[in-house]
């Protein structure tokens, strides 16, 4: 009809995109209801291990076969008062498909379903879902009895994320023996030759033994690059009881420094000291064809857990022209001691922190 205005017809497309809107990215915390989520990594795993709390057996579900989307997050209770956590998680891939949260696995501070919250409180944790072998995870949906929030998974916003919710996913990593992913939360500058594997050989054998609490984390100095925090965590052991002697000094002091827009951890001298009087001090074990002793008297020194660079003649079987190689050494312990910052002998090709690994 003449000088008429043409109504557009609507678009089930743009209204769909319209009303799935993403929230936020990585690293924005975005609310749902009483709850505020922030997503810290997302992670695919093969295997997924993860203690809920103290006493709690630990548990492994997977297979060399099976695929795992592990999505850490923290949430905190915005409510007002003191609040038990009840939400649910969907996660959607780059095709629309859309995968529900494996519910058998309980992960630790309790998940998105049943995890206490004081007021104001937060707490880290992790969603588990099953998905075929190749998805690409594209959104989380996460909805509360209050509310709903979609985030955006390709889209991080990492340097939005605030230096405690790093130490709070740090100690959640301990109890899902997460250890490379915890290492690698410190910044490599500071890790004071403490190799992954050697980081590993210190916790592993932790792992379904004990169980960590972080109590309380208190800021004692925080600017743009720097942060301080005075830490506080109880040590469980397998029964669930508090740890009488933990290997590691319940309460702290942490340093963190920011790095191209991420937090990292420094390690410091008590967590060295600790790690070296478990796996004893950075010197090569003595191969069994040695030079006969030497009849010149022996200076002793008293013992220490802090690493000394000495300059005296090895009586390693290890070729002396500092180009190593794993023909080189007679076991796997011997060769990991040569593994340096920066693999500079290529003792490590697959670079999992542990050298020849070939070797017996």
């Amino acid at each position: 009809m003449s000088g008429a205005s043409k109504q557009r017809a609507p678009n089930p497309a743009a209204e769909r995109m319209a009303q799935t809107e993403p929230d936020g990215g990585m690293g924005d915390r975005v609310e749902a209801g009483d709850l505020s989520f922030r997503i810290f990594e997302v992670r695919s795993k093969d295997l997924v291990f993860a203690m809920s709390k103290p006493g709690a057996a630990p548990e492994t579900q997977g297979d060399i076969e099976s695929k795992y989307v592990a999505i850490d997050y923290l949430t905190k209770n915005i409510s007002g008062s003191p609040l038990t956590t009840g939400a649910e998680a969907k996660l959607i891939d780059d095709k629309g498909n859309s995968y529900k949260q494996d519910d058998s696995i309980e992960p630790p501070s309790g998940g998105t379903e049943g995890m206490e919250r004081g007021t104001d409180q937060t707490r880290a944790s992790t969603m588990f879902f099953e998905v075929p072998n190749g998805i690409v995870p594209e959104t989380l949906v996460i909805e509360t009895r209050r509310g709903k929030a979609r985030i955006d998974l390709f889209e991080r916003n990492t340097d939005k994320v605030p230096p405690d919710d790093y130490l709070r996913v740090y100690h959640l990593y301990l109890n899902e023996r997460a250890y490379e992913e915890a290492y690698e939360m410190f910044d490599s500058a500071t890790v004071q030759d403490i190799t992954l594997g050697e980081w590993l050989s210190f916790w592993e054998p932790r792992w379904g033994k004990q169980y960590v609490a972080l109590d309380s984390l208190t800021s004692l100095y925080t600017s743009p690059t720097q942060a301080t925090y005075r830490v506080t965590r109880t040590f469980y052991d397998r029964d669930g009881d508090i740890a009488s002697d933990p290997q590691t000094d319940p309460s702290a002091t942490q340093e963190m420094v920011k790095n191209d827009g991420q937090w990292k951890l420094v390690m410091g001298d008590d967590l060295v000291s600790d790690i070296i009087a478990v796996i004893g001090p950075d010197e090569p074990p003595v191969p069994e064809n040695t030079a006969p002793e030497s009849t010149q008297p022996q200076t002793t020194t008293p013992e220490t857990t802090t690493r000394e660079t000495t300059t005296t003649e090895s009586t390693s079987s290890v070729a002396p022209d500092d180009a190593y190689d794993c023909t080189d050494f007679q076991t796997q312990e011997e060769a990991q001691f040569y593994l340096a910052p920066g693999d500079p002998y290529a003792l490590d090709e697959d670079g999992n922190g542990l050298a020849c690994e070939n070797l017996p």
